[in-house]
């Protein structure tokens, strides 16, 4: 009688848990083919021709930094990015205004106004990637969980969800401070901001967006203690395993393009760590397009359906997404996180059964901690001294250090 209870709860326990931690992300709905110019960048990127510091001209979208001059904001409209400098027109001092956000001091000018002033100047001037500012400032942003299928596969988990993102931006020479007993993993992705509150899912082509790369970095301790296993896309653990200090590094530029459409299909997304690639996708493989994050965002209506520090909060305050806040859009496969394997997961299940431990644990929260201790041993989480790129095609390349 007594084995066949066991032998039963184990059965219970293992297929509970396989659903939970093994289960595939079913693939995008379909997107019918691949634009050209996509195939054809994917084709440059593997034969290496594609530059990671490329530069769009002026006509077909803005390129637009930040960086301290005597004391206040300008912004540079970039034209070359070596890498250690960027070259452009100083379109503060042109426009003669120096506010100290980009969509701000753009607001009152036509894209092709901004385009033409560009274009006619001569003179340059140049920066070091050390005087840049973060390309946006603030501290609530919106992301996006497992919104690349292959990641959901890596991770197993089946589909995207939304969390909030609760910390300062960085600038894109970014220096990480390690602290001991973080599980620190990296994650490039695509983020979005708006020049005004969107309440609308409506967008058309011509919608005035910024672009710029970013790393959400994740410590995967904090978020394997603080998560609910058995409904990992209620985003419980999220904010507050994403949101400490440091983790929100951005790109050296906000790229404003003029079709925003055309412009997403051509992104391609790259992370190497100590010169080795870790991830790469495209952004046109998103799950959740730009505009169904928006739709999914708006239909939340200041719920407060998220978790942070112990308390629920909303997505975000108010009815509409916030002018200025980065939509940080997902991450491709290459994260150093993996979900348990069956065989783990059976070993504990029989551990946690032929140990008496289901009289005083529960279950899920008792397998996620083994993990835990699992991967406290995993020699491939960030440590000091790791160096970190992050790199999209023409939105330029954050550069991560990680110290004590």
């Amino acid at each position: 009688m007594i084995n066949k209870f066991f032998n039963s709860m184990a059965a219970s326990c293992l297929l509970t848990l396989l659903a939970v931690f093994t289960a595939q992300p079913a693939e995008a709905q379909s997107q019918g083919s691949a634009p050209a110019a996509g195939v054809l960048l994917d084709s440059l990127a593997e034969t290496g021709i594609l530059k990671k510091n490329r530069i769009r001209q002026p006509q077909e979208a803005l390129t637009l930094s930040r960086f301290l001059k005597e004391g206040k904001v300008h912004v540079l409209a970039v034209r070359e990015d070596n890498g250690e400098t960027i070259t452009g027109v100083d379109l503060s001092e042109l426009l003669g205004r120096f506010d100290s956000e980009i969509f701000s001091l753009i607001a009152g000018s036509e894209f092709d106004q901004l385009s033409a002033l560009v274009s006619s100047q001569a003179t340059a001037v140049t920066v070091g990637y050390s005087d840049l500012l973060p390309c946006v400032s603030g501290s609530r942003h919106l992301a996006i969980g497992i919104n690349y299928a292959e990641h959901g596969k890596e991770t197993g988990q089946v589909r995207p969800f939304m969390f909030p993102k609760l910390v300062e931006t960085d600038p894109a020479l970014h220096t990480l401070h390690y602290t001991e007993g973080w599980l620190l993993d990296h994650e490039v992705e695509l983020g979005i901001v708006f020049p005004s509150d969107i309440c609308s899912p409506e967008l058309d082509d011509s919608q005035r967006i910024g672009f710029m790369v970013v790393n959400d970095f994740t410590d995967r301790a904090t978020l394997m203690r603080n998560m609910d296993s058995q409904d990992v896309t209620g985003g419980k653990g999220f904010p507050d395993a994403k949101s400490l200090k440091g983790f929100l590094p951005t790109g050296p530029y906000m790229v404003i393009p003029r079709n925003w459409r055309t412009f997403v299909a051509e992104l391609q997304l790259e992370l190497s760590l100590n010169g080795t690639l870790r991830q790469k996708g495209a952004a046109r493989d998103m799950v959740w397009k730009i505009d169904e994050i928006i739709a999914r965002s708006l239909g939340t209506k200041n719920r407060a359906e998220s978790y942070y520090a112990g308390r629920r909060i909303p997505l975000f305050e108010g009815d509409c997404i916030p002018a200025g806040s980065i939509i940080v859009t997902g991450t491709p496969a290459g994260v150093v996180f993996k979900a348990p394997k069956g065989s783990f997961i059976f070993g504990r299940v029989l551990k946690y059964i032929f140990t008496g431990r289901f009289l005083t644990a529960k279950m899920h929260p008792y397998i996620l901690q083994q993990y835990l201790k699992e991967q406290m041993a995993n020699p491939n989480y960030l440590k000091p001294g790791d160096r970190v790129e992050s790199t999209i095609s023409y939105l330029g390349t954050i550069r991560t250090n990680i110290v004590r």
